[in-house]
């Protein structure tokens, strides 16, 4: 087996490991890359990088990707790398062929990009995360960051409203000069542990593939900005397929189905039918008031519902004081862990992390 980076000519492998590997659970999605991995690759970071694994016939088997993004560290501008997409055949799954992986990533990243990486290994995914924090064969220190929840939340016809607090409107980011948008995420942002960096500029280029600053949503309160959400539609290059249900959720799931549209939510999908998730992006309110968040998350629900999308996503760090914001909306809830990879030169900086900030999650570039 011979790792290398990958170029445009593994693309079509690339994709086919996409189709081919669903993530497990009680409803099976094979995130897919159409029509161009490459294209999608984009949003995880300004500098990406993928690995592929493959035979002497050129067969890809296993492949994972390297990114590096600019977000807040501690209160301070950063180059964080981010590792995701492992995807493997039963065949590349062995410690010796993770082993020579790292030993590649480990080349990788001595070009001095990054310090270190974000990474996330799903809760239940018990082998993934045996392997990865054992620090065997040469590979980089895990250090946990704890637990957050990745929340899919219906976009059905009807939820039970809440009042929007007295004195809050909601506009859309097409209705509120973009500096001061900007201003209030820099602001704010530095307050959290890895929310990104945006400048004006950075909504053209690649990284933000299909993203506009009509895409905000912005809380007022009087003359200031109180919050900030936004909505990321990244169906364009990638989507989540349904693959297959647990034979319990199978023979449930026509009687759920019946249940949910008479809540008026989304039935779920048949078997080779995408479930169309709207990303959420850029989420922080002053103060953490998980109200002005509620008032935010309403108007994605208000401004969406009917469209194709299934459901909205968002992601909260166990710690966060925003997670109660969904405690009114219907969601579908898939844990994980988070965690910071690094050798000896990123050490120091997963020992600095200032534990007091609440740790920041985009679920569009997980």
């Amino acid at each position: 087996m011979r790792i290398t980076l990958a170029t445009e000519a593994h693309d079509a492998q690339l994709r086919g490991l996409c189709r081919a590997l669903p993530m497990p659970g009680w409803i099976r999605l094979a995130f897919t890359r159409e029509p161009d991995w490459f294209s999608g690759q984009a949003v995880y970071g300004h500098f990406n990088q993928t690995l592929v694994a493959e035979d002497e016939a050129g067969t890809v088997s296993a492949c994972g990707f390297r990114s590096v993004r600019r977000v807040y560290v501690n209160g301070k501008e950063c180059d964080l790398g981010y590792l995701g997409g492992l995807r493997s055949l039963l065949a590349s799954r062995r410690v010796g062929g993770v082993a020579r992986g790292y030993r590649v990533l480990r080349q990788l990243h001595a070009d001095g990009r990054t310090p270190a990486y974000l990474t996330a290994i799903v809760e239940d995914n018990a082998l993934a995360r045996g392997l990865l924090t054992s620090g065997r064969a040469g590979l980089p220190e895990y250090r946990d960051l704890g637990g957050f929840i990745t929340s899919a939340v219906s976009l059905g016809t009807f939820r039970r409203g809440r009042p929007v607090p007295a004195g809050l409107v909601i506009r859309s980011g097409a209705e509120v000069p973009l500096p001061d948008v900007l201003a209030f995420l820099h602001d704010e942002g530095l307050r959290r542990q890895f929310f990104p960096v945006l400048e004006a500029k950075d909504l053209a280029t690649p990284r933000w593939r299909d993203f506009a600053a009509a895409d905000f949503l912005v809380a007022v309160s009087g003359d200031a900005i109180v919050g900030v959400t936004a909505t990321w539609d990244q169906h364009g290059y990638k989507q989540a397929l349904v693959t297959g249900y647990t034979p319990v959720m199978r023979l449930a799931r026509p009687w759920l189905n019946a249940g949910l549209r008479l809540a008026g939510c989304r039935p779920l999908p048949r078997v080779g039918e995408e479930m169309a998730f709207l990303y959420t992006a850029f989420t922080c309110v002053r103060n953490n008031d998980p109200d002005v968040l509620a008032a935010l998350f309403g108007q994605v629900h208000a401004r969406h519902r009917g469209s194709p999308h299934h459901y909205f996503v968002v992601s909260f760090h166990e710690t966060d004081p925003l997670r109660c914001a969904l405690r009114h909306f219907l969601t579908f809830n898939y844990a994980s862990r988070l965690y910071l990879a690094s050798w000896e030169d990123g050490r120091r900086l997963a020992d600095e992390l200032d534990p007091q900030r609440v740790l920041h999650i985009e679920p569009g570039t997980l």
